[in-house]
């Protein structure tokens, strides 16, 4: 126990005698720190960036057993989507083909497919961008929208692709969907959550309906640099009189088209009004998206974030940044990464200076979940309109250290979507903000 308590304080410790190096260094010599910062990050960028598949990856497994029953498949020790699109890359198609449409009971019957796999999206993603998880085996596929791929466990070769809105479905079918390879990857040390998949107000909800425990984690953090980003997004700075200091921010502005706000909570702001291209197709778009965050991202910034919404109403595209499986909420109000269109013509960057590290233990106990029926009814109890309840999301709360700048909490609860936006439920029960 002795050995565990010291193991937090021994790696802060650590990075703190990094940050002091670091910091003497710039003191003696800042312009070459700068110039040797710029190379590193440059070169980690090309490294450690992820491809648009594995940003734009599923980001939930579930799986239907032989008698109807549906557990949320979880492993600490590997990405099980990863290990799911190692075994379908070699995917091959031969044909897709729409099976139903408007048909809620074929839906819901290929929701309950006995002995599958189900991977979900956390919101609509185009057959196009998924063909890229699966070798571009769909990329001549058809111009549609899905949220889930069911994979039945049988000599079928056949998957489905399903769009809740409309309650569309494709069938596909493969050369070889390599059903020993898929069970191969979720047989070894994973874990279990008991769920169903219901259909409520007309809408495929994951309905937890077993109470379990989630581990709690701890992170290192590291802020990136104000500089790293001026350099990158705004070249054609030169004249300082472009800076505007102001109480809670610092604006650089290239007179131009451009305009880069980082403020003291640590997020930041990047206003294009003048990007190269908009499409107005739903693939180009996220397409463009994904180049556009490339474009921010330093070291391995990408390697925990994905795809976590669009808002068509809003022209918004949202990612968030993934622990085990699970959205992390409050890093910063909009998420790790915002990216909205502002009256058709600019581009404006929402996003946080903050990036996780290294992850080192907490010596927490794991946290116990209420079932999603405990939820509402807690929320119904506490006086909210369960009426306005929209999507409950399973995910972890983002908590900055009181003891240290450079380490950060992050504990699994419930995000309740209310009134527009996600509220974290233990909030929301203590009427804290509300």
């Amino acid at each position: 126990m002795k050995i565990k308590n010291l193991i937090l304080p021994g790696l802060l410790g650590i990075a703190v005698v990094v940050s002091v190096a670091l910091s003497s260094s710039i003191w003696i010599n800042p312009a070459h720190y700068r110039n040797s910062q710029q190379t590193s990050v440059s070169n980690n960028s090309i490294i450690d960036n992820k491809p648009m598949s594995y940003v734009y990856s599923p980001t939930q497994l579930i799986q239907t057993d032989e008698n109807g029953k549906q557990n949320m498949l979880t492993n600490h020790s590997s990405n099980l989507i990863s290990e799911i699109g190692n075994q379908m890359k070699n995917y091959d198609s031969k044909s897709v083909d729409r099976l139903s449409s408007g048909n809620i009971d074929e839906y819901k019957k290929l929701l309950e497919y006995k002995n599958s796999i189900i991977l979900n999206y956390p919101s609509k993603i185009s057959i196009k961008i998924f063909s890229k998880f699966i070798n571009d085996s769909l990329s001549k596929g058809p111009n549609d929208s899905i949220n889930r791929i069911v994979i039945p466990f049988d000599d079928s070769n056949e998957i489905y692709l399903m769009r809740d809105n409309g309650f569309h479905i494709y069938k596909a079918k493969f050369k070889n969907t390599n059903v020993s390879g898929l069970k191969e990857a979720i047989k070894n040390n994973v874990g279990t959550i008991p769920v169903k998949i219901k259909l409520i107000n007309k809408t495929p909800t994951i309905d937890f309906i077993k109470s379990f425990e989630m581990p709690q984690y701890g992170y290192l953090i590291n802020k990136t640099s104000q500089n790293y980003y001026v350099t990158r997004l705004l070249p054609n700075l030169h004249n300082t009189n472009n800076i505007k200091h102001h109480r809670n921010s610092v604006v650089y502005n290239d007179q131009s088209s451009k305009q880069l706000t980082f403020y003291n909570s640590g997020e930041a702001e990047y206003f294009d009004s003048r990007p190269n291209f908009i499409s107005s197709d739903f693939t180009q778009t996220l397409i463009d998206s994904y180049k556009n965050i490339s474009k921010l991202s330093i070291s391995d910034n990408l390697s925990n974030l994905r795809y976590f919404s669009y808002s068509p109403k809003n022209s918004t595209i949202i990612y968030r940044n993934y622990v085990e499986g699970f959205p992390i909420f409050n890093q910063n109000q909009y998420g790790a990464v915002q990216i909205k269109l502002v009256d058709n013509t600019s581009l404006r960057y929402n996003f946080s200076l903050n990036n996780l590290q290294i992850p080192v233990p907490t010596g927490g106990p794991n946290i116990k979940m209420n079932t999603t029926k405990e939820v509402v009814n807690s929320l119904s109890k506490a006086g909210y309109d369960v009426k306005k309840i929209g999507p409950i999301e399973l995910g972890y709360q983002w908590s900055n250290s009181k003891d240290s700048n450079i380490l950060v909490t992050l504990q699994p609860t419930w995000f309740v979507y209310y009134n527009g936006r996600w509220n974290n439920y233990n909030q929301m029960i203590n009427k804290v903000g509300y």
